[in-house]
Order: structure tokens, then sequence, then C-alpha cells
């Protein structure tokens, strides 16, 4: 769904479900049409920032991924208002090697604040109202479904499982982890 150095808002939202409402959440998938585009695989994250926390304190994000050997560099601006839906602006682009660009940002005085690991599947489909990317992320803070798109895509795809606007995440995973491992 996404292409390289692409520049764009995100439009998302997060849905806790069960390990096994993950099963038939895959099932349904399939019954409403989606394509698997990347079988489950084990990603690496790891956030940059400065010293003095600026990008946090202002509501960005620096990541490096890894995802089975796919590395992939983001910035995530700061969260836009919304009621319901997480959305900012997002840049990305693939990286040849996450261990170089790691140096890298080190050397200009970024450094790791945060790393974190899932479980990944991601399945597409073209709607009426655009593309739709789906999520299965399986994290040792719980199962979740991340549906990316436009807002009238999210509000299908939630609808087709019957989830109410009240079931919607809008945190980052950083923030889940960071309140889930406390526990």
């Amino acid at each position: 769904m996404k292409q390289n150095s692409e520049a764009r808002d995100e439009i998302e939202v997060k849905i806790e479900v069960s390990a096994e409402e993950l099963e038939r959440v895959r099932s349904r998938l399939q019954e409403l049409g989606f394509t698997l585009t990347a079988t489950r695989r084990k990603e690496e994250n790891r956030m940059f920032d400065f010293s003095d926390r600026r990008l946090q304190n202002t509501g960005c994000a620096l990541r490096l991924r890894d995802y089975s050997g796919k590395c992939i560099f983001t910035y995530k601006g700061p969260q836009k208002p919304d009621p319901l839906l997480k959305i900012r602006e997002e840049i990305e682009t693939s990286v040849a090697d996450f261990d170089s660009i790691r140096r890298i940002l080190e050397a200009i005085g970024l450094e790791e604040t945060f790393q974190y690991g899932k479980y990944r599947e991601k399945y597409a489909r073209e709607l009426a109202s655009g593309p739709v990317e789906i999520c299965l992320d399986e994290t040792p803070v719980g199962c979740f479904v991340e549906i990316e798109g436009s807002r009238q895509g999210i509000d299908e795809i939630a609808g087709s499982f019957n989830w109410a606007p009240e079931r919607f995440i809008q945190r980052n995973y950083i923030d889940l982890y960071r309140e889930r491992m406390k526990s």
C-alpha cells in the first residue's frame, strides 16, 4: 500500500482482540476478498530521539523497522486531533542496511530510546473509498487488528466485523507497551 519515500497522512485504528478472535478475523478477511500480502513474520522496531527527547515531546517519532530482512525508516509527525482515528503525517522509505542507518543516527546525536517486537501479517484490498491495509499483530501486550486506509474504508471494515467505535484504539504500540509492561 505504501510507496518508497512517500509522505502522506496515515489514518488508522487498532482494535484489541483475543487470540481466538484473531483466527476468526483471518478467516473473515478472506471472505471479504482481502489478499494476504505478507505472511506472519517477526518485526523489530527501534525508536530514536535526541537526549532532550525533543521528538517525543512534540509528539513525533523516528523509527527503524526490520520486518524479516526488509528495513524501513519512518518519521511520524504529531497526531492530529480526531475523536476516533489516529491521523498523523508519515514519511517512510526502504533502506538497505538496518545497522548502518542505526549507526548514522547515533553518529548525528540520536539515541535508541525504545525497542519493541511483534509478529505481523498483512492483508490488503481496494475498496470504493480507496486501498485498505489490515495488519494482524501479535505482541507481548496483546493481539491487535490494525486498519489503515481512508475514514470511509476504516468505517466499512470495522462495520463488517461489528466493531463499534468504542473499541478503536488511537494509542501507538510504544504507549501500549509502556502502560502494560509496568503492570
